[in-house]
């Protein structure tokens, strides 16, 4: 190895070790942007792909379980575990067979329907003249629809006006925008929260190193990230949803303060589950030849896929062989859009 070589390796010493952490610190916030694009296709909840939420209630056992829609205007409830992974999914019904709120003809021949689900929800369906769904909206529960009512009883005298479809309609588009900006306002929030703490994180890499040159490139980064957080704080004060965020980065703060709790308390128990492992390999290594023996004998009997009974249903309907899918559920639990998913790639 020549003087020059030898001179560059030491010359990293310290500092190389600082640029791979930065480099680490880099990639953590393309990662967190591309999340935060991936999300605007989604709901806030993080429900699969054209699916609604139309309620959400807690079970007699504590489990969240929502009411949703598809596309296709299926309903189903989904029960979630703590870390909101699904662990069954069960079709309930059709949304073209709830009651009717209201209803009306289009100029084109379409039939455009309000109807209310049993959560309390309104959902604007858009019908063909076979009765065919084309099109369903949610608009987001306000306080605005029986007040509107009202007034526009009170202004034309309790007459049934041909406005009335209007003034839903304009409802529903009010709603939608409201909804909007909760979502981007929780949006803005959590990366907000992320771009904070991997500031902070290039903030300590700063006090790691003497040399004085290798701190101002750094600090250059630290304020690029703080001038992201300005941007963000102004569109947020722009579009009137500082609340949101504000709330949406409190809540991602609580998040990290427990999961470095647990971290902490993870870290306690790893003596004791040492002593623990070491008994569990030797019990371990018997269960294992006793195993082995009964599957000699046993017929090889194949095990059953574990899925829930909507994703049955769905893999039936499109000849997917579910011992074929990987589940993205629960404990790997198999759920529709992982049918639907390996449908698509089959």
């Amino acid at each position: 190895m020549t003087e020059g070589a030898q001179n560059s390796e030491q010359g990293q010493g310290p500092l190389g070790g600082v640029t791979d952490q930065v480099g680490q610190v880099t990639q953590g916030v393309q990662d967190t942007a591309g999340q935060a694009v991936g999300q605007v296709g989604q709901t806030a909840e993080g429900l699969t792909l054209g699916t609604q939420l139309l309620g959400e209630s807690t079970s007699e056992a504590g489990q969240t379980v929502q009411r949703t829609v598809d596309e296709a205007g299926n309903i189903v409830e989904n029960t979630l575990d703590e870390s909101g992974g699904i662990l069954e999914e069960t079709p309930v019904g059709s949304i073209t067979d709830l009651p009717t709120e209201e209803e009306y003809q289009t100029e084109e021949g379409e039939t455009v329907r309000t109807v209310k689900d049993e959560s309390g929800t309104l959902i604007q369906l858009q019908l063909g003249e076979d009765g065919s769904l084309l099109n369903l909206q949610i608009p987001p529960p306000t306080e605005t629809e029986e007040t509107t009512e009202e007034e526009y009883s009170s202004q034309h005298g309790g007459e049934d006006q041909e406005g009335g479809p209007q003034d839903l309609s304009q409802q529903i588009q009010e709603q939608t925008v409201s909804s909007a900006q909760d979502f981007f306002g929780e949006s803005l929030g959590k990366l907000k929260g992320q771009l904070q703490s991997d500031r902070a994180e290039l903030e300590s890499l700063v006090e790691q190193i003497p040399d004085e040159e290798a701190q101002a490139q750094i600090q250059e980064m630290v304020d690029s990230f703080s001038e992201i957080e300005n941007s963000l704080d102004q569109a947020a004060q722009d579009l009137g949803i500082e609340e949101a965020v504000n709330q949406a980065l409190q809540q991602a703060q609580d998040t990290a303060g427990q999961v470095a709790g647990q971290a902490q308390q993870a870290a306690g128990q790893v003596t004791d589950q040492a002593g623990q492992a070491a008994e569990g390999v030797q019990e371990a290594a018997g269960g294992a030849a006793q195993q082995t023996q009964g599957a000699a004998g046993g017929g090889g009997q194949v095990e059953e896929p574990n899925a829930t009974e909507a994703a049955r249903q769905k893999a039936e309907e499109l000849g997917v062989d579910l011992s074929q899918v990987e589940g993205s559920g629960a404990e790997g639990r198999i759920i529709v859009k992982d049918v639907t998913s390996a449908a698509n790639q089959g």
